[in-house]
């Protein structure tokens, strides 16, 4: 009796290079929040101890 559920052999095989432009956009955005968070936190934190040590 034939399993009907089966996928057809016709179906194309997953291509691993399509998926590269996704994850490097994904890996340079998040570089790039990454980044910008540092940034973030830095000013931050400077500005806190230019606070704390305000006269």
């Amino acid at each position: 009796m034939p399993n009907k559920n089966r996928t057809p052999s016709t179906t194309p095989p997953h291509d691993h290079a399509a998926l590269a432009p996704a994850s490097w956009r994904r890996l340079v955005s998040a570089a790039l929040l990454a980044g910008a968070v540092r940034r973030l936190g830095a000013l931050l934190a400077g500005l806190a101890v230019t606070w704390w040590q305000h006269d």
